[in-house]
Parts: structure tokens; sequence; C-alpha cells
């Protein structure tokens, strides 16, 4: 009766997990700020008399704020723990957000404060609460990071319906002030929910100053090596997928489709990408994790093709959603990546230093492509070097090799720390 009920409390914790972690990054940066941007780009053009360029910069300086501070976010998680970081993290991006209210046009105030949401809110990203779930799972990782993905995903698809609501009914300025509360509120929730590994901090720390290597891959170099395999081949995925997800409508409609065809491949972007998130995640528990990552990022390289090629309707459906499943899947892969190779030691570190190279190719990406539109008027270029920085991003993770640690997939223990064969 005893071990029932302890096996019972056990699954309890592995759900409130995975569905704090969902409702975490549903409420989180991403969700709140970054897929909701372009909806009050319109409004901002309107009361500022700007650009929809000058707008948009809020988009690039927010994520390169989050890749600023990823590795430091990452190195407070290893020391202080994870829900304390990410409660602090969801504080001050809501105050933050809330303070988009009271902009005035200044471009460099715009910039600044849209730069400290990014750093403010890193650790409300997968790189906070995709950290607590290696505690938990080993065999069934890949799962529990997918379905928990999914809370991301439900969250941009919710949220931008919601700011244009908002933004018809109190105008965008109280719009960010709600969405700062809802923000906050759900982290709330969140944090009760989460519970992080009893004692694994004290056992990461005892066992790296003894000089034990929890993650067993050797020397310094070796375990170097891998952070920047993961790294450029993160750098180069998202800055391919990403460089034309917010330039996709304007493309198809220079090709000819309607403003509401071009709406729609967009919207199947999304879709991709939640399909990509929870089915990358099924299937990196079975199969090696880069040959998982190249699968999705051939399928976003068939996207670009199609792209380039395409003329009707349906095409342009197909090749939205292969883009977006190379999208999804990244975003799984990286959490997964980090304790395949890198094991638990210092992961929160190791993951904020790869999570940042994904952050970099979502500024890079966008704004190299919109720098060559405003040249050129055409988005050629971009379409062909896409499938190529694919193509690398599969050669540095291929390179990985096999796994650093044996019985990745089951082994029921993190490099000397127990954990539970979930």
């Amino acid at each position: 009766m005893e071990n029932a009920e302890v096996a019972s409390r056990s699954k309890s914790t592995y759900v409130r997990n995975v569905v704090g972690a969902a409702l975490g990054m549903a409420v989180g940066f991403a969700a709140i700020f970054i897929a909701t941007n372009g909806v009050f780009i319109p409004s901002i053009v309107r009361d500022f008399h700007w650009g929809r360029a000058q707008a948009s910069q809020s988009y690039s300086a927010s994520m390169l704020g989050l890749a600023l501070v990823s590795p430091l976010v990452g190195v407070l998680m290893d020391r202080f723990g994870v829900k304390r970081v990410v409660f602090v993290s969801a504080l001050a991006f809501a105050i933050a957000m809330a303070c988009m209210a009271f902009q005035t046009g200044n471009t460099v105030s715009w910039i600044a404060l849209s730069l400290l949401i990014g750093m403010a809110g890193a650790a409300t990203s997968v790189l906070g609460y995709l950290t607590i779930l290696p505690q938990w799972f080993d065999r069934r990782l890949g799962l529990a990071i997918g379905l928990a993905m999914v809370g991301l995903g439900s969250g941009t698809v919710v949220m931008p319906a919601l700011s244009a609501y908002l933004i018809t009914q109190v105008g965008w300025r109280h719009a960010y002030q709600v969405l700062a509360a809802i923000s906050l509120a759900g982290a709330l929730v969140a944090f009760l929910l989460l519970r992080e590994k009893p004692g694994i901090q004290r056992k990461l720390r005892r066992h790296t100053g003894s000089g034990t290597s929890l993650a067993g891959v050797g020397p310094v170099r070796r375990r170097a090596l891998k952070v920047f395999l993961i790294f450029a081949g993160a750098l180069c995925a998202s800055t391919a997928v990403l460089s034309l997800v917010p330039h996709l409508p304007a493309l198809l409609m220079d090709r000819g489709f309607s403003a509401s065809e071009a709406a729609r491949c967009a919207s199947l972007v999304g879709l991709g990408i939640l399909i990509g998130r929870l089915t990358s995640g099924l299937l990196v528990d079975r199969i090696h994790a880069p040959l998982v990552a190249c699968m999705y990022f051939a399928s976003g390289a068939i996207g670009f093709v199609l792209l380039r090629q395409i003329e009707s309707y349906e095409g342009a459906l197909l090749a939205s959603v292969l883009v977006g499943l190379a999208i999804g899947a990244e975003g799984d892969l990286l959490s997964y990546l980090t304790r395949a190779y890198l094991g638990m030691e210092k992961f929160g570190l190791f993951y904020g230093i790869v999570f940042s190279g994904y952050s970099l190719g979502a500024v890079f990406g966008p704004m190299a492509t919109g720098h060559y539109f405003d040249a050129t008027r055409s988005y050629v270029l971009p379409m062909q070097i896409a499938p190529i920085l694919l193509l690398a991003a599969c050669l540095f993770l291929l390179s990985l090799g096999r796994y650093s640690k044996p019985g990745t997939h089951g082994s029921g223990s993190l490099n000397g720390v127990a954990v539970a064969s979930k």
C-alpha cells in the first residue's frame, strides 16, 4: 500500500512538471511578447508615425537581449535552482512588459526597453522551463519535452488573437499591461506546479567540487567541442528557418497570392511547428537525436526549395508546413542534445550557451533577409542560402557522434545522480 502511494506521488510529480512547464511557456516571453509583436505594429506605426521597420526593431532587440543573457541565466539556475530564477525572471519580465504602455515614440527608449524585456524574460522561455525536465526524465525525456512544448505552441496561437482583441477594446498600451498581468499570473501557477529534484543542486556541486565528471565527457576540450557543435548547429538552423517566417506573407503576396491565402500559409507554419515539437520529442526517445534533427532540417530545406518554385496555393501550404516542422523540432532538440552529450553537471550553463546560438539566429536571419530585400526587392538569395545553412547544421550535429554517456534512453541515472527512469 505504501509503495503504491509513493508510485502515485511520483507519477503526479512527473505530470505536474510537464504541465507546469507547458503553462509557463504558454505565458512566457516567446508567446506573450515575440508571438504578439506583429499584432501591435500597425497601432504603434499609426501613433508614433513610424515605419514598419522602425516599429519591428523591438523583435530584434528583445531576441538580442535573450541571446546576451542566456549563458548567465544558465549559471544562475545551476547556482540557485531553476524555480527561483524562473520566478524572478517572470516578475521582471511582467514589469518591463507593462512599461511598454509608457512609450512616447523615442526610438532609443523603444529599443532599450525591448532589449531589457528580452533579458528579463530569458528564463520564462524554453531556457528556463525545459531545464527542469531533465532532472526528472531520462528514458522519456523527449516525450516530456514534446508535450511541454505543446504549451508553447498553444500560447503562440492564442496570445496573438487575444492581443488583437485587447487592442480593439482597450488600446495597445493597456493591452500590453493586461498581457503582463496574464504572464505573471500564469508564471505563479507554474511555479506552484513545478518541483525540482530534491538536493540535486547540492549533489551536482559536490560532484563538481570533488572533481567527478558527472557527464562523463572526458577532457575539458572535448566538452567544449561538443558545446561548440551544438551551438553552431543551432545558429545555422535558426538563421535558416527563422529568416523568412516574418516575411512569408509578403513573399507569397508578391507571387500573386491573396492576403487571406498568405495569412493561411503563415498560420500553417504554426501548425508545422506544433507537429514538429510533439513528433520530434517522441522520436528522439527511440532514434539517435542528430538523425532526428537531420530528418526535420531536410523537411525545412525541401520547404524552401518549394517556396522558390511553387505557383499553386496547395504547394505554398505544403512548403509552409515543412518549414514549420524544422522550426518546431529545433526547439525540442536543444535541451535533449545538451543533456545527452553534456549531462547534468552545469546543465544550465551549457544549455544557456547553445540556446544563445538559437537566439542569435533569430536576430540575424530575419534582419539580414529584410535588408537584402530592401536592397534588391527579392527573396531569391535568402531562399538559396537557407537549405545550405540547414545542411551545415546537420553536419555539425552529426559530428557529435555517440551520446557521451551510455544508456541515455533509460539508464535511470544522471551519471551518478539518481533519477527515476521515467
